[in-house]
């Protein structure tokens, strides 16, 4: 009873965000798997595969659908995902999943389908304006947030945690609550002004200091892409359409390069 009370909630959350944010998938177009970029690091993050064995995870990584990524106590990961996609990054002691990565050609744009899976841990993000037909989802134990074009922040810790659920400092997102037990309900969130989601009084304008501390990691998040990569490729070379060779228009014919130890 219990495995089916779940299956439904997590329906009625796949329902409500396709109805709020309006989207329409097309399955006849065609999609392709899609990259993330591991743009820096600090401390020694691991990751697996589809149920591999923990290995080590390196700038440069280049990861996939069905990659799972963990961080210990003092350590972050930041993936880039793209230009119209965005940067994210998986905070200490945070457990991160790579549900889906992909592309669609709808015939009238390129859209991006990302689905990510935080089980344990905080997650900051800094995406572009998404196409229409794009899908961006982040899913936690206690429901589901659907991003059009937003920043700020996800957290879900089993045992409880001094960071709210959500936080946004720009934009506008759909975050679906669902609480172990209880019907899910949906809250639409715009900012500025930053606000945040309370698990008992629903959403609320984000004090001073929560609204510097996301600010804090988004910025750092910057400061070291710039300072340990070279400049960012183009939208082609991690999670969008290839490159195009000079002076013919064509793709260019390269690797996108694999996860270190495959």
């Amino acid at each position: 009873m219990k495995s089916t009370q779940v299956l439904a909630n997590r329906f009625v959350v796949a329902a409500c965000l396709f109805a709020i944010l309006g989207l329409q998938w097309s399955a006849s177009a065609q999609s392709r798997p899609a990259l993330a970029e591991v743009r820096a690091i600090k401390g020694s993050p691991t990751y697996t595969t589809n149920g591999s064995g923990a290995m080590l995870l390196k700038v440069g990584a280049m990861l996939s659908s069905g990659a799972t990524i963990k961080t210990g106590a003092d350590s972050t990961v930041d993936l880039f995902l793209g230009f119209n996609t965005g940067v994210i990054r998986i905070g200490e002691n945070s457990l991160l999943a790579l549900d889906k990565l992909a592309v669609t050609d709808t015939g009238v744009d390129t859209a991006v389908e990302v689905q990510l899976n935080l089980p344990e841990g905080d997650l900051y993000f800094n995406v572009n304006k998404l196409s229409k037909a794009s899908r961006y989802e982040i899913k936690m134990p206690n429901g589901v947030a659907g991003i059009r074009g937003t920043k700020g922040s996800f957290s879900f810790r089993p045992a409880g945690g001094l960071r709210p659920p959500v936080v946004l400092l720009e934009g506008k997102l759909v975050f679906v609550y669902a609480p172990a037990g209880g019907q899910p309900v949906s809250y639409i969130m715009s900012a500025p002004p930053a606000v945040y989601f309370s698990v008992t009084e629903g959403v609320k304008e984000a004090p001073p200091a929560l609204l510097r501390d996301v600010e804090r990691q988004l910025r750092e998040v910057e400061r070291r892409a710039a300072r340990n990569n070279p400049p960012l490729r183009p939208v082609g070379e991690s999670l969008l359409e290839p490159p195009m060779s000079p002076g013919t228009g064509a793709p260019a014919r390269r690797s996108l390069g694999q996860v270190p130890g495959q």
